[in-house]
């Protein structure tokens, strides 16, 4: 381990930030990293009514007490036994998703959404704009904390594994992130059978039979298994739970976690998942999720940085 890793925690003052930041702080206590608190802000030119809007001088110190101000309480919040942790917190002028994203950090953590209690009842959960681009940007994982999250050690970490580059890199985050919480791991895949993966599945033989779907589950178990112990060493292979179950990748994955429970993504899939930029089943994950949220980003993403800023 690191010594003095850093967690880097996005707040603004709302409740979903103050959770984000419970767990955040719960978190570096098991790792003995540092968390900072980071409130990004900008100033633009508004009128509202009669009232002058304020300087930008005026709303730094105003962010720098709200960042304060939520750092305070975060710290009355613990129990008084709770493990130290190193908790410091800044307000910083710029985009705040490219504010975020620049922090050297072992995590950056974000609360769920941005919406009020309205658009959500009208429109249902959404990821708010600044953590679907720190999803999208981010080189360190992204942790998305819903308001009903549990904030001490999680029961399980569960990982999504479809065979994937992506899942794998996941699944191996997930068991070094289980060994340092005191959490043991499962890894999970969804399957399903459509009309492209029956017709693949017998190439040039369009008249055959379909298989029964003991074969198809079989053959998932199988795949799974294969994953694990290839990305894995034998040692670690044996402690993970492996979970297969009959329905698409997302609505599999959320009906195996709880509150207590931490779910871990690669930020791209297999089929057409990979055209977009965030994978629908990390995004939907993100969206719905009744635990934290951890997506890990593509192994390539600071070396197309790097290429980059050398052009």
């Amino acid at each position: 381990m690191v010594d003095e890793e850093m967690i880097v925690v996005g707040v603004d003052g709302s409740a979903s930030s103050s959770r984000a930041l419970q767990w955040a702080i719960e978190t570096a206590a098991q790792y003995d990293d540092a968390v900072e608190a980071v409130l990004a802000w900008e100033w633009v030119f508004h009128t509202f009514g009669v009232r002058m809007p304020s300087t930008p001088v005026e709303l730094a110190v105003e962010a720098q007490h709200c960042v304060e101000a939520q750092v305070t309480k975060a710290v009355a919040d613990r129990p008084a036994a709770a493990v130290e942790v190193r908790l410091t917190g800044r307000a910083l002028e710029g985009d705040p998703p490219t504010v975020l994203t620049s922090l050297p950090a072992r995590l950056l953590v974000l609360g769920q959404h941005g919406q009020s209690a309205v658009h959500r009842r009208l429109l249902g959960p959404a990821l708010g704009s600044v953590a679907s681009h720190c999803l999208s940007n981010a080189t360190v994982p992204v942790v998305i904390v819903p308001a009903q999250a549990a904030p001490g050690p999680p029961r399980r970490v569960v990982v999504g594994v479809d065979g994937s580059p992506s899942s794998s890199r996941a699944l191996r985050w997930a068991v070094a992130h289980g060994h340092a919480v005191g959490a043991p791991v499962t890894a999970a895949y969804g399957w399903q059978v459509t009309a492209m993966s029956a017709l693949e599945r017998a190439p040039g033989d369009l008249g055959r039979t379909v298989p029964p779907l003991s074969t198809w589950q079989h053959d998932a178990e199988r795949q799974l298994k294969e994953t694990v112990s290839h990305t894995l060493n034998a040692a670690e292979a044996a402690d993970v739970e492996l979970l297969v179950v009959h329905q698409p990748a997302a609505a599999g994955l959320l009906a195996a976690v709880q509150e207590d429970d931490v779910l871990v993504l690669g930020e791209r899939g297999q089929g057409g998942f990979r055209r977009l930029l965030l994978g629908s089943v990390s995004r939907h994950c993100g969206e719905y999720a009744p635990c934290p949220v951890v997506v890990v980003p593509p192994h390539d993403r600071d070396h197309g940085r790097a290429a980059a800023s050398g052009a």
